[in-house]
């Protein structure tokens, strides 16, 4: 049974990175079994309702500015798996979910393709993305991982955000000093995780220190529960405790 991901994919120039924060996506895979498929839920992809991505030949999309160029000549040859599509499609349907196929959405943000394209650098697995609606609360994104816990047989669930993200008070300094809002946000949820507190977490509204400070919109912090509701008994790992530019928690989940 492969395990369900919480990852904090920081800023897409990780992809022109070699540092430790490209290193560390490039081993994480050395955690689990190669699936054969790979669903993922990411901050990048907001949506009104629930959507799966049905374009056939979706790739890469640069959905970022200002960066350097060698970074919008990053290529990574993803692909979409559509008979999969339908599957989750059917999956969700029989659990009073509803989910429409998005066959105009042109491909994948960099919060899918910048960690895969250091874990599967091959893109021999295939990609199945579903969005992230405005609507849903912690409750309705964790009932979706829940859902879809039976196809951890061959697929690895990821949902792919940060752990803390406030781009309004980054730092220039990729090692910059740890903002104290930051860590105390982060020291929070990592222990609660760890003492599988999932009340709390899904109340983290009303719960959680510092939120506003860590996350002025939420759809960064929203995948965990995605991943949270996908893993069956709550056990967890985690990786990659460090941060960068002063508050980007860079913490990644692996649940069983």
């Amino acid at each position: 049974m492969l395990p369900s991901l919480f990852i904090s994919h920081g800023s897409p120039a990780i992809a022109i990175m070699n540092n430790e924060f490209s290193q560390f996506f490039k081993d994480l895979k050395n955690e689990f079994e190669e699936p054969k498929y790979i669903i993922i839920v990411s901050a990048h992809w907001q949506s009104k309702d629930l959507r799966i991505l049905s374009h056939e030949n979706a790739e890469i999309i640069y959905d970022f500015y200002g960066f350097p160029q060698a970074l919008y000549e990053k290529k990574y040859e993803i692909k979409n798996d559509l008979k999969k599509v339908k599957e989750i499609k059917e999956l969700l349907k029989n659990k009073n979910i509803d989910i429409k196929e998005d066959s105009l959405k042109e491909g994948y943000d960099h919060g899918v393709w910048v960690p895969l394209s250091f874990m599967y650098p091959k893109a021999h697995i295939p990609v199945i993305q579903i969005s992230l609606p405005f609507s849903y609360s912690s409750y309705e994104l964790y009932a979706l991982g829940q859902a879809l816990e039976v196809l951890r047989k061959d697929s690895l669930i990821i949902g792919s955000g940060n752990i803390t993200h406030n781009l309004n008070d980054i730092h220039y300094d990729i090692n910059a000093s740890v903002k104290d809002y930051a860590s105390t946000f982060r020291d929070y949820i990592i222990k609660n995780i760890r003492e599988k507190r999932t009340e709390e977490l899904l109340d983290f509204q009303n719960k959680a220190p510092k939120l506003k400070q860590n996350h002025p919109s939420l759809e960064h912090f929203m995948p965990l529960f995605f991943a949270l509701g996908a893993s069956k008994t709550k056990n967890v790992k985690v990786l990659n405790n460090t941060f960068m530019h002063g508050n980007l928690a860079m913490d990644s989940l692996v649940f069983q």
